[in-house]
């Protein structure tokens, strides 16, 4: 690529770019003053700016906006930004409370699993016979059961950072549940994406899971404890007394690793954002390393690069292609059972595992919350030829209504302890008051 076709696409990858960020602060903010994680505003920016909205208005002109090779390059910024917003959610929770309840923990993320996969196989036969009859059972069975049990780790986490929960016991309940649940879920998409291309075979699926194992035991026991011993070096040896600073050489020592970590997960065929999330669980320990990430990078990662993705996400979905009473009963089925099989089923678990009744239901409307890890899970199956276009709408819609569900459901399920940490509920909590306060004065009066 020449130097003026280099400008030029930088040119329109600024003008998205500027965009994106623009729209999706706006509707990331109306969101969260309706109650809704930041996530779900910015996924609907996307959806305003890509085909089911600006497109269906402006159909000619629509791709000039967002021409193919631009939204390739910002695809890759939005991947970047998801694998520096694991690495900071694996480092902000407080994995002591796994320790202490990973009996538990197992048991909802087992959970969270099997009941979704138990709709999948109810509704699979329904679904390929009537919107999918060309492509095989055996294939599209697996894939439908596999995307409806997936959870979106990083929205969940980004939504108990928002929320203040990231170091409750609760918090790390569900973050330890979905890490598990995802990875089981990758690990078996790459065993439908196998059988897909028929290749499937057992020893790769098992070489993944030992790999997976073995960098996190040695991130844990070497990788960990040499990058915090770093860390606290290259403090006294930048003489600070402040440790809200990171020093550059630490900085760079960190991203090789972090990358180096994002790339073997990438090797062993699970996607690297996991690769960031692992090495981040072994820093957790190192406070005043975690405020230094917070403090000084964690605004740019939040608002310059996270939206992209989210963002990109809008970009892709068609919600026209829904054009039939047929489709739109698909859609609600698909709907109605990843839900129920995702709350029901975290939720019994947790009960089981002695959680009292709100933190048992908390539990589980964390884990029903889909949208980035899912959509990501359906845009393979749609690529694998698994998903016709249709059914893919309804997986997004599916995706995007689980996480949609969560602000809401959280806010009024939450344990009359932990409602005082999210942000916003005591004041409102106080407004309310003074009203009540101030009727009762006026009716006094009167």
């Amino acid at each position: 690529m020449n130097p003026t076709a280099i400008e030029n696409h930088l040119r329109l990858v600024l003008m998205d770019w500027a965009i994106i960020i623009a729209v999706a602060w706006f509707f990331g903010r109306l969101g969260k003053r309706l109650g809704q994680p930041l996530a779900v505003g910015e996924i609907l920016a996307g959806l305003l700016l890509g085909p089911s909205a600006l497109g269906f208005i402006w159909p000619k002109n629509w791709p000039v906006l967002f021409p193919p090779e631009a939204q390739q390059s910002l695809q890759l910024l939005g991947k970047l930004g998801i694998i520096l917003l694991l690495f900071q959610v694996g480092m902000e929770f407080d994995f002591v409370h796994f320790r202490r309840q990973s009996r538990t923990v197992v048991g909802v993320s087992l959970m969270g699993i099997i009941a979704p996969m138990l709709g999948g196989l109810a509704i699979g036969r329904w679904l390929h016979d009537r919107f999918a009859p060309n492509i095989d059972f055996l294939g599209f069975q697996l894939y439908v059961c596999i995307a409806l049990s997936i959870t979106a780790l990083p929205i969940l986490g980004r939504i108990l950072l928002e929320m203040k929960l990231e170091r409750t016991a609760l918090g790390a309940m569900a973050i330890s549940a979905a890490a598990i649940d995802d990875v089981v879920g990758w690990v078996g998409l790459a065993a439908v994406t196998a059988l897909a291309t028929s290749k499937f075979r057992w020893l790769p699926m098992f070489a993944q899971i030992f790999g997976l194992a073995l960098l996190f035991l040695l991130l844990m026991k070497v990788g960990g404890p040499a990058l915090r011993w770093f860390w606290k070096w290259s403090l006294g040896r930048a003489d600070r007394s402040d440790a809200s600073r990171m020093p550059s050489s630490f900085l760079a020592v960190l991203l090789i690793c972090l990358f180096g970590c994002c790339l073997i997960t990438n090797r062993l065929g699970v996607f690297s954002i996991f690769g960031g999330f692992l090495l981040g669980v072994a820093l957790h320990e190192q406070n005043d390393l975690v405020k230094a990430w917070r403090d000084q990078l964690s605004n740019f990662v939040l608002v310059a690069l996270v939206p992209i993705f989210f963002t990109n996400t809008g970009l892709r979905t068609e919600i026209g292609l829904l054009n039939s009473p047929a489709a739109w009963l698909g859609c609600a089925v698909v709907l109605l059972v990843g839900a129920a099989g995702k709350l029901f089923g975290c939720w019994a678990a947790a009960r089981l595992g002695g959680q009292p009744n709100r933190d048992a239901i908390s539990i589980a409307v964390l884990m029903n919350t889909r949208a980035l890890m899912g959509l990501v899970a359906i845009n393979v199956g749609y690529e694998l030829g698994l998903l016709p276009r249709d059914l893919f709408t309804m997986f997004v819609i599916m995706s995007l209504v689980t996480t949609a569900m969560t602000g809401p459901l959280l806010k009024w399920s939450l344990p009359l302890e932990l409602r005082s940490l999210v942000p916003g509920y005591a004041a409102n909590n106080a407004r309310r008051a003074a009203r009540a306060h101030g009727d009762g004065e006026l009716s006094h009066v009167r």
